[in-house]
């Protein structure tokens, strides 16, 4: 079973979605649009009553927030979008690490670099996938804004899609 932490992005759904169907092989395990907080995480059945308290006060310890999608980016084989402000991202992954950070499966990825990935494995293909989300992305520069209000916990067993097991809301703000 693999698990992980996520802010699910259904705003940028309707922008960049033809793009991941075609070029992110998540998309055919049923995940859209997100920011993965922290990858590898505990499954659910692993969480005690306990646990999921101390997660849902290590969320909420981060207050809600707007953020926008507007830049693109990429690693060597992965094109995406980066967010702004990437602070509270930041700061998610640390309050949640803080509290777990001795039962956590190894992170293949230590460096956190908050990302919402639109393609991935796409070395030879990758300026036509940074050329066309430029182009898919909403003029002047405004991107795609969404807001963060919840962390959810999401699982797959075998080679099954990925379901929210659980929702974790953040710290309430006056977000308008």
């Amino acid at each position: 079973m693999a698990a992980f932490l996520a802010v699910l992005t259904p705003e940028a759904d309707p922008v960049v979605g033809r793009l991941r169907e075609r070029w992110d092989p998540s998309v055919q395990r049923g995940l859209g649009a997100h920011i993965t907080l922290r990858y590898p995480f505990l499954p659910l059945r692993a969480l005690s009553p306990r646990d999921q308290a101390m997660l849902a006060d290590a969320v909420a310890s981060v207050l809600s927030f707007h953020y926008t999608l507007a830049r693109v980016s990429r690693f060597p084989t992965t094109v995406f979008l980066d967010p702004e402000p990437v602070a509270p991202f930041v700061a998610l992954r640390a309050a949640v690490e803080r509290v777990f950070k001795r039962h956590l499966p190894a992170d293949p990825f230590p460096r956190y670099a908050p990302h919402l990935s639109v393609a991935r494995q796409v070395r030879d293909a990758r300026d036509e996938v940074m050329a066309a989300l430029t182009a898919a992305l909403p003029g002047s520069g405004e991107g795609i804004r969404a807001a963060c209000r919840a962390v959810v916990l999401l699982e797959r067993t075998g080679g099954g899609p990925w379901q929210v097991q659980l929702q974790v809301p953040l710290g309430e703000s006056r977000l308008i």
